[in-house]
C-alpha cells in the first residue's frame, strides 16, 4: 500500500509541476519501460500487438494493489483503434490506467509535453453508483458486461478526440461556432464532470462538445446526422477523413437532446427535499454520531459470517474521518447504521442518517485491496453521503453553488457536482485545486469552513 500511496502522490506532484520535462515524467518512465516489455501471457501479447500495429502503449502502474487492465478491456481498445481512421488515432500514443482510486472516467492533461496520453480512471471499468442508478432508471435493468465494454469504448474515443485536438487546435476553434448553435448532451454520471478533466493547453468549451459528438458518430451516426447534421458533417470531413465508422452500439443515459435545463428536479425520486428543521446543534468538544447496526434477518442469510457485522476496521475508519472533519459539516450526520444485506448499494442516506453496507467495505474490486486501501475507499464513500446530509440541512449552500457555477443546474446535478468536489477536496486536494480552483475554494470556505487536507 505504501507503494500505491507513493505512486499516487508522485502522479499528483507531476500533474501540478509543469516545469518538469517530459523525460523526467512519471508517465514517460512507464512508457519507456513498457515500450520494450516482453512476455508470453495473453494480456502482454495483446498489448504488444496494439503497440506494433498502432504505435500506442497500453500501460498501468505495476505496483502492488494497483488498478490493472482487464484483457477484455484491452481488446476493446484494439477494436476502437481498428474502427477509426489512422489519421484520427495517430495522435494517441498511450492509454494509461490511473493508479489512484478516484473514480473519474477519462481525463486529458496535455501539458508538460504529455500530449497524446489518455488517462483512464477507475470509473472506466467500475462505473459509479450514480451510473448504475441512472442506467436502471432509463433501461429497467443493470448494464450487461457487453454494454459496459461498449460504454468503455465510447469513453475511450472521447479521450482520443482530445489527443487529436491537442495537435490540431484550429479544428476545435472552427468547431466552436457549430457548438454554439445548439446544445449537445455532454453529461456523465460519474464522480468527476468531464469539463473539469480536460486541462490541455488551448482547451475551449467546444472540445467537450466535439468529443461527445465524435462518440455518437461512432455509436449512432444516423441519429447524429438526423438531429445534429452540422456536427456530423464537420466530424466526417475534419476528423474522420471522410470515412463512415463501423463502430459499436451503446446505450446512452443522457437526459435527452441537451444538457439538463434545471427543471424536473425530482422526476425519478433521486432528489431529497431539504429539511425544514434547523441543522443539529454543534456540541463542545469532539463529535461522533451514533453508530449502530440494523438487523435485516434473512436478507443477510447468504452473506459470509464476517460480512454480517461491521468490522472493527470500518468502525475505526469512521472515527478517523470524524476526527478530521469540521463539526459544522460532520454534525449534519446524526447517526450511521451498518446494513448487512445482499441487495444494496455501497451506501445510502436520508435526512440525518447514513446507512453503510457490507459493500462499503467488502465490495469486490478488480484489484486486491488491503486494509489500508479499503479504509481509503470507505472514507470516500462515507464522505459522499455525509455531504448529502450536510446539503439536506443547508439548502442555502446548494443555492450558492448554482448561483456561482451554473444558474440552470438542476438540484440533482448540483448534488452530484458538490459530492464529487467534496470527495476530491478530501482525498486529492492538490488535484482538485489544479483542475478547478474555484470549486476547491468554494468547498474550502463554504462547506469545510477553512479546514484543509493538504
Amino acid at each position: 500500500m505504501k507503494k500505491q500511496i507513493a505512486a499516487f502522490v508522485l502522479v499528483l506532484i507531476l500533474l501540478v509541476s509543469p516545469a518538469m520535462s517530459q523525460n523526467a515524467s512519471y508517465l514517460d518512465s512507464v512508457y519507456q519501460t513498457l515500450e520494450v516489455a516482453t512476455g508470453t501471457d495473453a494480456l502482454t501479447a495483446l498489448k504488444n500487438s496494439i503497440n506494433e500495429k498502432f504505435n500506442v502503449v497500453i500501460a498501468e502502474d505495476e505496483g502492488e494493489n494497483q488498478n490493472t487492465w482487464n484483457l477484455n478491456y484491452v481488446q476493446a481498445i484494439k477494436e476502437v483503434f481498428e474502427a477509426v481512421p489512422a489519421s484520427f488515432s495517430m495522435y494517441t500514443r498511450m492509454v494509461f490506467l490511473d493508479p489512484s482510486p478516484v473514480q473519474y472516467e477519462v481525463k486529458y492533461v496535455g501539458f508538460n509535453d504529455q500530449h497524446g496520453i489518455i488517462w483512464a480512471g477507475a470509473g472506466v471499468m467500475t462505473p459509479s453508483v450514480m451510473y448504475y442508478r441512472r442506467f436502471k432508471e432509463v433501461y429497467g435493468s443493470a448494464p450487461t458486461e457487453a454494454q459496459l465494454l461498449s460504454r468503455f469504448k465510447t469513453i475511450l474515443v472521447r479521450g482520443m478526440t482530445y489527443s487529436f485536438l491537442q495537435e490540431n487546435p484550429e479544428i476545435g476553434k472552427r468547431y466552436a461556432s457549430i457548438a454554439a448553435g445548439s446544445t449537445f448532451p455532454t453529461k456523465v454520471y460519474s464522480p468527476a464532470a468531464e469539463t473539469n478533466m480536460v486541462t490541455a493547453p488551448g482547451k475551449i468549451a467546444a472540445w467537450i462538445d466535439l468529443a461527445f459528438a465524435v462518440s455518437m458518430y461512432c455509436t449512432d451516426p444516423a441519429t447524429l446526422q438526423s438531429r445534429f447534421a452540422s456536427r456530423f458533417d464537420f466530424i466526417k470531413t475534419n476528423l474522420m477523413n471522410g470515412q463512415a465508422i463501423s463502430g459499436w452500439s451503446d446505450k446512452p443515459i443522457n437526459d435527452g437532446g441537451g444538457n439538463n435545463n434545471g427543471g424536473n428536479d425530482n422526476a425519478s425520486g433521486t432528489v431529497e427535499t431539504p429539511g425544514t428543521r434547523p441543522p443539529p446543534v454543534i456540541p463542545d468538544g469532539d463529535y461522533m454520531p451514533v453508530v449502530t447496526q440494523v438487523d435485516v434477518g434473512i436478507a443477510a442469510a447468504s452473506l459470509p459470517a464476517e460480512h454480517k457485522e461491521a468490522p472493527e476496521l470500518m468502525r475505526s475508519a469512521i472515527a478517523e474521518l470524524f476526527a478530521e472533519l469540521p463539526k459544522f459539516f460532520s454534525t449534519c450526520t446524526e447517526a450511521i447504521a451498518y446494513v448487512p444485506t445482499t441487495d444494496t448499494e455501497t451506501a445510502f442516506s436520508s435526512e440525518g442518517f447514513v446507512f453503510i453496507t457490507q459493500n462499503s467495505w467488502f465490495m469486490p474490486s478488480f484489484v486486491e485491496l488491503d486494509d489500508a486501501a479499503r479504509n481509503k475507499r470507505f472514507k470516500q464513500i462515507l464522505l459522499r453521503e455525509m455531504t448529502l446530509r450536510f446539503l439536506y440541512f443547508h439548502p442555502e449552500v446548494t443555492a450558492k453553488w448554482k448561483e456561482k457555477f451554473d444558474k440552470n443546474m438542476s438540484t440533482f446535478d448540483a448534488y452530484v457536482d458538490m459530492t464529487q468536489a467534496a470527495v476530491l477536496y478530501y482525498s486529492a486536494p492538490a488535484y482538485l485545486k489544479q483542475i478547478n480552483n474555484e470549486r476547491y475554494e468554494f468547498v474550502k470556505t463554504v462547506i469545510m469552513i477553512g479546514k484543509t487536507f493538504e
